[in-house]
């Protein structure tokens, strides 16, 4: 297929330079290049076509309908063709969208070597889905599948290459514009990827498992979602991933760190149907973000972490569940909040840099921190808690020659791997809260902060397209 892609060289780019500013267009004698990569009809097209927004009561109502009694083998497979056929369309539109997205930064912007690779990912994904024939039997929805299961793996990357350009291309582009055109692409990422592991788990679990098809009235999960969440097996098995991932990087490689106290209250045996996945990630970062807080006050006051314990406080209305984390880790003081700080400025709070947590502006002033993270990595973030316990496991131990030298190779490094982590995790927890009409809101004073995840129960918002 054609490769549409900003051509301007990796070096040309970094060494953009006034004189590049100053001129009436930023590509001088390339305007060749910059007309292919605005005009293409087709995305054009697509990108004027209405999307379906849906709901997470629509996503459950779909997986009933294939487990309804007394459908057939026939009936299942002429459900699941029609729901092949919508995300079909529907992903290639929305991708179209996103590249219109890309299109309307500036093109000094996009030329970013880590911005044309995304784009450049976007443009031959759209191309494979606009190409790709209709779905119209059993094998062609499980080639579909398979299709969209390689497609999202290749697009692991997306999210660390994102971030990296975006934050190379501060320079060129304001605080609104960082915060809307990331805050885009991950809502419509995450609609695309729920859209698409929603099939394939529907496929999975009723046309190739066929001979032994569960029934919708005794099934408790129905694709990506589960029907029957229970909020307190899920806070207490974010409380030992995370308490696992601090003691992969603790130093020295030594597993026996003092846990940190988590006093979990409330409605623990609440449930509600939600994507599973979405809620591990939200309530394992916010965990993560105040273990380590705490930790940190704790060496630096000279107190025992038994004495600064975390308090997790689950509630549930007929609307709402609510769950609050505080924790005693300093807070943030009025008169900073308002003001940018030097997050390295040890006579702050330990927490005074989470008073933009979840801002993706924050996160671009972590350049190397994101570089050391692809770096260490394969490069990949999929937005699941498990992937970052495994990451976590993968990462070298500190040897205890280095706990004497802070500014040691090892020491640093880890620290920056960490606050990449930070830096894209709590931002995205935002995004996966709010995508199907949650909140995630921080409240602070002196000595202590709130977070406070609020997501509705009833399942009838629909993603923010």
């Amino acid at each position: 297929m054609n490769r549409i892609r900003p051509s301007l060289k990796s070096s040309a780019w970094r060494s953009s330079s006034s004189a590049s500013r100053q001129s009436a267009s930023p590509l001088g004698n390339e305007d060749n290049q910059k007309i292919n990569f605005y005009s293409n009809s087709h995305i054009l097209r697509y990108a004027e076509m209405e999307a379906a927004p849906f709901s997470l009561r629509q996503l459950i109502f779909f997986g009933k309908v294939l487990g309804r009694q007394g459908s057939n083998d026939k009936e299942v497979d002429h459900n699941l063709m029609q729901g092949a056929n919508f995300t079909r369309v529907q992903l290639a539109i929305r991708l179209a969208r996103q590249i219109r997205e890309f299109q309307s930064l500036p093109y000094i912007v996009t030329s970013n070597p880590y911005l044309t690779e995304t784009y450049q990912m976007y443009v031959e994904a759209f191309e494979s889905f606009r190409l790709y024939p209709e779905i119209r039997c059993r094998l062609d929805n499980q080639k579909w599948s398979q299709f969209l299961e390689n497609l999202l793996n290749q697009h692991k990357v997306v999210i660390p290459k994102l971030a990296i350009g975006v934050a190379e291309s501060r320079s060129h582009l304001t605080n609104s514009q960082v915060e809307q055109f990331m805050t885009r692409m991950l809502y419509s990422r995450i609609s695309r990827r729920v859209l698409a592991e929603h099939h394939i788990a529907l496929t999975r679990q009723f046309q190739e498992s066929s001979s032994s098809k569960p029934s919708s009235q005794n099934i408790r999960y129905l694709g990506v979602i589960d029907t029957e969440l229970e909020i307190g097996n899920v806070v207490q098995r974010c409380i030992e991933l995370a308490q696992t991932t601090l003691n992969s990087h603790s130093l020295g490689g030594s597993s026996s760190q003092q846990p940190v106290t988590v006093l979990v209250r409330g409605e623990k045996d609440a449930k509600f149907a939600y994507i599973p996945d979405h809620l591990e990630f939200i309530v394992f970062e916010l965990l993560l973000n105040a273990f380590r807080a705490t930790i940190s006050s704790a060496v630096q006051r000279s107190l025992d972490l038994a004495s600064l314990p975390i308090e997790v406080q689950i509630a549930s209305s007929a609307t709402h569940i609510t769950i609050r984390i505080s924790d005693q880790a300093g807070g943030i003081l009025h008169s900073w909040r308002p003001s940018f700080t030097d997050d390295d400025d040890e006579s702050l709070p330990p927490t005074v840099s989470r008073r933009e947590m979840f801002s993706f502006v924050n996160m671009t002033t972590a350049n190397d921190s994101l570089k050391q993270l692809v770096s260490s990595t394969d490069g990949t973030m999929e937005g699941k808690v498990r992937e970052q316990v495994d990451q976590a496991h993968d990462q070298p131990h500190i040897p205890s020659s280095s706990i004497s030298s802070p500014s040691s190779t090892n020491t640093r490094g880890l620290e920056q791997i960490q606050e990449a982590r930070l830096r894209i995790g709590l931002p995205l927890s935002s995004i996966y809260a709010q995508f199907l009409g949650g909140s995630l809101e921080m409240y602070s004073i002196p000595g202590f902060s709130d977070i406070v995840l609020c997501i509705p129960k009833l399942g009838t918002t629909t993603e923010p397209y």
